[in-house]
C-alpha cells in the first residue's frame, strides 16, 4: 500500500495546486471568550462585541475599539472547537489538498501557533489576518479585506475554492469573485449560528 505524502511534503513538491479549502477562524473553526471592547467617547458608556455581534456593527467616529483580547493566545487556545468544521479541516489535509485561513483578526503567527496547538501544521503564506499590518491589506471593511485575500490566493495560482464562514456579507463577496472571473470556481457554506456551540 502506498504511503500518503505529509502534508509539509506536498508543500514541497512542485506540482500545480489549484484547489483549496478556505476557513475562517472566529465562530467558523472555533468560539472564544475573545470580545471587542467599546468606549463611546460622547456618552462615555463602554460596552463589548462578540465576534458576531461585530458582523453587523456599526463604527461611528466617536467610537474607540479595543481589540486586545485578539492577540491574547491564552483566550485561543482555551476557546470550543467546532469539531465537525475542524475535522472538515483536517480531512482536507489528509487527502492531500490545501488549507488556507482568511481571519479578521491581526496577528498571522498566533493563527499559526493556535493551529499548531491543535496538530495542525498549515503553510504560514496560507494563512491571512487581514488585520495584520505585516501583511498589508488595505479594504476599508472585514469582507472587502476578505476578497483581497482571496486575490492572493488566485495570485498563488488557486482557482477552485470551497469558502467557509460565519458572515453572510465574506460569503457574499467571495461570490462576486466567481461573478467577476469566470476561471474562478466558488463553493461556500455559510456557518449559521444555531450550528455553533456555545463558548
Amino acid at each position: 500500500m502506498k504511503q500518503i505524502p505529509s502534508y509539509q511534503e506536498f508543500l514541497n513538491e512542485s506540482v500545480k495546486y489549484t484547489s483549496i479549502n478556505i476557513f475562517d477562524l472566529d465562530d467558523t473553526l472555533v468560539v472564544t471568550d475573545s470580545k471587542i471592547k467599546v468606549t463611546d467617547n460622547k456618552t462615555k458608556e463602554e460596552y463589548e462585541l462578540s465576534p458576531k455581534d461585530f458582523n453587523e456593527y456599526q463604527k461611528k467616529p466617536h467610537h474607540e475599539l479595543d481589540f486586545s483580547d485578539f492577540e491574547d493566545i491564552k483566550i485561543l487556545k482555551a476557546g470550543k472547537i467546532i469539531d465537525w468544521v475542524f475535522d472538515i479541516l483536517k480531512g482536507t489535509m489528509k487527502k492531500g489538498k490545501r488549507v488556507g485561513i482568511i481571519t479578521a483578526r491581526g496577528n498571522q503567527q498566533l493563527i499559526y501557533e493556535f493551529l499548531i496547538h491543535h496538530n495542525v501544521d498549515i503553510n504560514l503564506k496560507y494563512i491571512f489576518a487581514i488585520n495584520d499590518p505585516k501583511q498589508g491589506f488595505s479594504g476599508n471593511t472585514v469582507a472587502e479585506r476578505k476578497k483581497e485575500a482571496f486575490k492572493r490566493f488566485i495570485a498563488l495560482g488557486f482557482n477552485d475554492f470551497t469558502f467557509f464562514d460565519d458572515d453572510k456579507d465574506n460569503i457574499k463577496l467571495a461570490k462576486e469573485l466567481a461573478k467577476e472571473d469566470p476561471n474562478i470556481k466558488m463553493k461556500t457554506r455559510l456557518i449559521r449560528q444555531r450550528w455553533i456551540p456555545n463558548s
